[in-house]
Parts: structure tokens; C-alpha cells; sequence
């Protein structure tokens, strides 16, 4: 069995939308009535509205919570982490955020940090810097402070940030001896690996070496050819307690693979509890959306 030690640092993670129907992102219609209807009675009106949206339901789980087809007309997959609500970030503090990170791409990690630093004074509740500010001690072997401030991210965007609840479970794995050192900066290399082979070959590794270790699982349930594997190791992953981000995603792929069995309703109903779990961050919501738009466009 090879080692996990003795291999570079690199990036992250994916979903498989293979199979998916590409969609132009735009808006449902739905005809209300026109003039006849405006003349009826209010209680007329409410009652033909309240059918609209009978007939336009795709899913309802056991607590009454549904899902519309006009809900889903805008949805991409994607999240904009860089707003932070409705609260505009000082521009003096997105200038600093910016030179911090060129500076990390130069590989001058000591005067990153001081910008992200100066940046999280200026905006405490922005978890942007704290996120940037976690990586950037991760690549100077900082573990510590690393976590540290994954958890401040975590603290600050509680829904999810980029893969921060990932670097957290990973992180928190290794200090309490879950996983072996270093398995995460060995993980990060998946993203940034140059051939689809030897992402393979990394996430393979890992789960040979730390089979519990579920955000791998993950990356063999995108990157095996065989969808039986696929599903395996989907199966693998969500076993063996995967942080949010990380179940969100597995169980997005695992409806994908349902739905291209011809099993829709199930995968229909793992997506809709999916969407509605308090656990899944935004991102998954997001995500979970567009898959359930596109399985059922997709007919």
C-alpha cells in the first residue's frame, strides 16, 4: 500500500452533473386568470390561485413543505459567498482583501496574513478574510491557527462557506486522532491535480489509507467510470458520517444516478428533503434545486 506522506499541496472538491440537461436560466409563467378572474369574487380568486399552485407542485415532504416549479425557474446551482446579506463591505476592506491574496498566490503568506488581519478589524462579521486567512496558515503548515479561523468562518456563515465545514471536519478529525496528519492538505491536492487519472489515483489513496474519511468517498462517487462504483461509493461516504457540505453533495449525486436508473420519484423525494433539512448549507440548496429543475425538465 502506498503512503499518503511525501505528496504536494494542492486544491478541492466537485459534483457530477454528467447526464444533467443543460439549461438557459429564465423564468416560468404562470397565467393567473387574466381579466376574467380579476372581476370574481376574492374567495374565488384564492381558491383558483390555491389550484395554480397544487398543479404546480413537485414535491411536499411530511411537514407541508413544498416545492413549485416557479421556485425553481431562477435557480443555477451557484451561490455568491461574497455577499454578506443585505450589509455592503467597506471598499477599504475588500482593497485589502484583494492584495492579501494576491500576495498568497505569490506565495508571500506573512504579509497575507497581515492584510486579512487588518481586513477582519475593519469587517468583523465579513467571512471572507477569516476564510482566506484559515488556507493561508493551512499552506504555511499552521494547523492550529488554520482551524482556528475555519471555525471563525464557520462561526460567522453557519449555512456554509466555500468548503470551510469540510476543512473543519477534516481538521478536527486530525487533532482528535480521527485521521491520520495531514490527510487534508493531501485531499486539497484532488482539485488542482493536472489529469482526471490522478485525482483518482489521490482519492483512491486516502480511502485506502483513511477509509472513514468521507469527503474522499465523495470524489470517487464523481470520478469512477463505473456508475455502480459511483454509487458505492457514494454509499461509502454517506456511512461514514460526511460533514454537511460534503452529505449534501453525495446525496445530490446519489439522485442524479437514481434519476438516471428511472427512478424519479425516489430521486425526487432525496432531493426534496435534501432542500428542506436544516443541516444542508446554502450551497447544497442551491445545488439540490437545480438538479430537481433540471430532473424534472429533464423527462
Amino acid at each position: 500500500m502506498k503512503s499518503l506522506q511525501g505528496i504536494p499541496w494542492l486544491g478541492m472538491l466537485g459534483l457530477n452533473l454528467n447526464g444533467m440537461k443543460e439549461l438557459n436560466v429564465g423564468t416560468f409563467v404562470v397565467i393567473v386568470g387574466l381579466g376574467l378572474f380579476a372581476l370574481a369574487a376574492c374567495e374565488t380568486t384564492k381558491t383558483d390561485s390555491q389550484a395554480i399552485e397544487v398543479n404546480n407542485m413537485l414535491f411536499k415532504d411530511s411537514l407541508g413543505n413544498t416545492i413549485t416549479e416557479s421556485e425553481l425557474a431562477n435557480f443555477t446551482g451557484t451561490v455568491d459567498y461574497e455577499i454578506m446579506g443585505d450589509q455592503s463591505i467597506d471598499p477599504a476592506a475588500k482593497r485589502l482583501h484583494e492584495e492579501a491574496r494576491s500576495l498568497g498566490q505569490a506565495g508571500e503568506y506573512d504579509a497575507s496574513i497581515a492584510k486579512l488581519q487588518e481586513a477582519i478589524k475593519m469587517e468583523p462579521t465579513w467571512a471572507y478574510p477569516p476564510y482566506d486567512l484559515a488556507y493561508t496558515y493551512l499552506l504555511k503548515g499552521d494547523f492550529e491557527n488554520a482551524l482556528l479561523y475555519y471555525r471563525k468562518t464557520n462561526d460567522l456563515e453557519p449555512e456554509g462557506f466555500f468548503t470551510a465545514k469540510t476543512a473543519l471536519y477534516a481538521l478536527e478529525g486530525e487533532k482528535s486522532g480521527a485521521f491520520p496528519k495531514g490527510i487534508y492538505m493531501t485531499y486539497m491536492q484532488i482539485e488542482w491535480a493536472e489529469s482526471e487519472a490522478e485525482k483518482l489515483e489521490i482519492a483512491k489513496l486516502i480511502t485506502e489509507n483513511a477509509p472513514t474519511f468521507a469527503p474522499a468517498w465523495k470524489e470517487l462517487g464523481v470520478l469512477l467510470k463505473d456508475e455502480t462504483e459511483r454509487l458505492d461509493a457514494i454509499e461509502q461516504g454517506l456511512a461514514n458520517h460526511p460533514d454537511a457540505e460534503t452529505k449534501g453533495v453525495l446525496l445530490i449525486n446519489k439522485a442524479i444516478i437514481l434519476d438516471g436508473r428511472g427512478k424519479k420519484e425516489e430521486a425526487k423525494q432525496i432531493l426534496g428533503n435534501l432542500i428542506f433539512s436544516a443541516e444542508t448549507t446554502s450551497g447544497n440548496v442551491a445545488t439540490a434545486k437545480f438538479a430537481f429543475r433540471s430532473l424534472v425538465e429533464n423527462k
